[in-house]
């Protein structure tokens, strides 16, 4: 049996066309074809089917659907249990030979490793079996796809235009202008305002040594843009008007038989991180999760989704964006990240950081709808098949990032959050604490000078105690102590281990652990405020007994906020040997719990 979504839909059985009838089952097909071998839950099925409103039978019309599509199945000879009801929804079995769009993931997928490993010749002809496989647009026989298929179509049809530059320049890095020529002219023809096609098509000509044909090219090129949008062509396009204009020069061509490299993915990660001490047992963990991940070779993976929580201030960006420096080399496809966090403004909302994300990956701004869930359909597909490492920092509840998760694919999402996110579903949970001492010092020394530290290690073991050995306390000081003289050191110390002194010392710029402990309090509901206040007053060591005490409630109410503040990462729980729960109160938190109203 033979399926095919790139095109007018379509299937048959050795080479003779199977007729399905009726525009709702061809829809149907077409859902279940475009989540090959996944379950797409009858709640989808009826969304896509009835995209509007679907009537009150649209349950039993369904399974009129299905019943018609597994008759069709059956006139071509197939199995009766192909098509299958698993409780809470249908899959189509339906393998990687049978479908045209798998067989298309996977040759774009084998010639980009083939380009990695600078095989062009051999990335270019499998470029051209997978763009071979479209015989015009997906599914484009089908009237009124819906949010769901339509975004995914265009997801498709951004994906065979990413293919189709890529062909092009390894075409023209091999020395192949001819070759691309004709459909380079179609394609300008088809979307004039494509900046990339356009200089493709000005680099071509020039290489094929037809200079004047690619000047007229980019006079008819600018003269579109200037004339649509008001603006000057861009540096790409610029770029091949000046190696036409220099068509003599030895640059104009690569040498021959050295083809051009393939630029590196996309990396929009913050600036670096100072070297993390105290981390490598975590970060080894992370590595050994990411390369699972790039060494798999199913055919139908799913990415993989890391949380990264601790309390505030241990330094969950700064091991995430570290990490994604180090993991580089696994994820070539690039390494991105986005924040929640908006200073003191709200956080920034879910539509906005996926249309972000979408920007970043090459989809082009009026291919963005303002529906979230058109957003979010339209980011799963322009993930689907990549290989990259995503950050999405200052995560503060489950539903915020939902949306941003990708489905299908070999890439790693690292989810930073100061809480734990029990309703999350992920892979991995990697909880960040704070450094044990000789790590805080360690820490110090790289901000404050080795020779200093081996000079007074007693100050600076009081000066990381007085820290809590949190990061970002250790952190502060640190840079502090730069301008600090050595023999004012033993004095700043002494300051900073009296309580009323502390957090207003541990300020440097806009930075301040006041501050960040002040967001995550804002965070708990009033009764695990008040709960958060009354434990830090007692200053014990909390046990399941003693917060009864404490905080003067019935035992299960009591539970149920130590449990509150552990997800919040506020209490800490304790290895007690066998002695029962225990939970420790970090001393910033109850210095800063202490001054709270």
């Amino acid at each position: 049996m033979q399926f095919s979504v790139l095109g007018p839909l379509a299937l048959s059985a050795d080479d003779h066309a199977i007729t399905l009838t009726g525009t709702k089952p061809r829809l149907l097909l077409a859902l279940l074809l475009l989540n090959p071998g996944r379950t797409v839950s009858t709640a989808r099925l009826v969304d896509g089917l009835w995209p509007d409103a679907p009537p009150a039978s649209a349950v039993r019309n369904l399974r009129t659907y299905v019943h018609r599509l597994r008759q069709a199945l059956d006139r071509g000879g197939d199995s009766a249990d192909r098509l299958v009801h698993d409780g809470t929804g249908y899959h189509l079995r339906v393998d990687e030979h049978e479908l045209d769009l798998l067989r298309f993931r996977r040759l774009a997928e084998d010639a980009r490793r083939s380009a990695r490993a600078d095989r062009p010749d051999a990335a270019a002809d499998l470029f051209d079996r997978a763009v071979g496989l479209w015989r015009g647009q997906p599914l484009e026989d089908l009237p009124d796809l819906g949010a769901e298929l339509g975004a995914t179509v265009t997801a498709l049809r951004e994906q065979h235009r990413e293919m189709t530059v890529e062909l092009t320049d390894l075409r023209l890095r091999l020395g192949q202008p001819a070759r691309v020529i004709p459909a380079l002219r179609r394609m300008v023809a088809e979307e004039p305002l494509d900046e990339r096609h356009q200089a493709q098509l000005v680099t071509a000509l020039t290489l094929e040594g037809r200079v004047g044909e690619a000047l007229v090219a980019y006079q008819q090129a600018r003269r579109g843009i200037v004339d649509e949008l008001g603006v000057d062509p861009g540096p790409a396009l610029q770029g091949a008007l000046q190696a036409a204009l220099d068509a003599d020069s030895t640059e104009a061509r690569p040498p021959a038989g050295r083809p051009a490299a393939a630029p590196a993915g996309r990396q929009a990660l913050p600036m670096k991180p100072p070297v993390l001490v105290g981390r490598d047992t975590t970060a080894g963990q992370l590595r050994a999760i990411a390369e699972g991940i790039a060494d798999s070779t199913g055919a139908d993976e799913h990415a993989a989704v890391v949380l990264v929580s601790g309390a505030p201030g241990v330094g969950k960006s700064s091991f995430s964006i570290s990490s994604g420096y180090d993991l580089a080399d696994l994820f070539p496809d690039g390494q991105l990240f986005v924040s929640f966090d908006s200073g003191d403004e709200p956080p920034r909302g879910s539509g906005e950081l996926i249309r972000e994300l979408l920007v970043e990956l090459g989809v082009p701004l009026t291919d963005v709808s303002e529906d979230i869930r058109e957003r979010a359909a339209v980011l799963r597909c322009a993930l689907a098949g990549r290989r990259l490492l995503l950050i999405i920092d200052d995560v503060e509840c489950a539903q915020q990032v939902r949306p941003l998760l990708p489905g299908a694919g070999r890439s790693l999402v690292l989810v930073n959050s100061r809480q734990r996110l029990l309703d999350l579903d992920v892979g991995w949970r990697l909880t960040l604490g704070a450094l044990d001492r000789d790590e805080a010092v360690e820490l110090l020394a790289t901000i404050a000078g080795e020779d200093r530290v081996r000079e007074q290690p007693e100050v600076f073991g009081r000066i990381a105690d007085a820290c809590d050995q949190l990061p970002l306390a250790l952190r502060i000081v640190g840079s502090r102590l730069v301008t600090q003289p050595d023999g004012a050191l033993p004095g700043f110390a002494e300051h900073l281990e009296i309580e009323e002194n502390r957090l207003a010392e541990l300020v440097v710029g806009d930075i301040s652990v006041r501050h960040t402990l002040s967001v995550s309090y804002r965070g708990l509901d009033v009764d695990a405020r008040r709960a958060l206040r009354e434990l830090a007053a007692a200053n014990s060591l909390i046990t399941p007994t003693s917060a009864v005490e404490i905080l003067r409630l019935p035992r299960q109410q009591a539970s149920r906020l130590v449990e509150h503040l552990v997800q919040h990462n506020m209490l800490v729980p304790v290895d007690a040997g066998g002695l029962g729960q225990r939970f420790h109160l970090p001393e910033l938190l109850r210095i800063f719990a202490n001054e709270c109203p």
